[in-house]
């Protein structure tokens, strides 16, 4: 299961890239409340970065930044689903690699190379030690 955007539910499964219900987990109020509050917040900074105006370049920046608060708390988050179901921090990746932004070969974490998984729907890189999934 990965913690991703677009959608009301950011509940993701690796495999299939389909939403994974929030109640098939059987999350605590508190767990549920905190995949909101993050997908809520991350949202609305996703949201700048695709509209191209002029929060688009701090908006980036706050996605591509591991230190970012909403990097920070949904990998908090995406940690805390581990109780019930291993989880994965979708970090973000530009689609259009403009502005000299290369894909990454290395968790943005840890810095550790990126292990491919290919299972899935698509390819995806994963960092197991911080629990991290790139595209691509």
């Amino acid at each position: 299961m990965s913690l991703a955007l677009l959608s009301e539910n950011p509940l993701r499964c690796l495999r299939c890239n389909g939403e994974v219900p929030p109640e098939r987990l059987q999350l605590q109020p508190l767990e549920v409340d905190a995949v909101a509050h993050w997908n809520s917040v991350y949202g609305a900074i996703d949201s700048l970065e695709l509209d191209s105006g002029p929060y688009a370049t701090w908006a980036r920046s706050q996605l591509l930044d591991p230190k970012s608060p909403p990097n920070v708390e949904g990998l908090a988050v995406a940690r805390g689903l581990n109780r019930v179901r291993k989880c994965y921090f979708w970090f973000f990746q530009p689609v259009d690699l403009d502005d000299d932004v290369e894909p990454r070969s290395t968790c943005p974490i840890c810095e550790g190379p990126l292990i491919y998984y290919e299972d899935g729907l698509y390819p995806q890189r994963l960092c197991e030690n911080d629990g991290i999934v790139l595209g691509g």
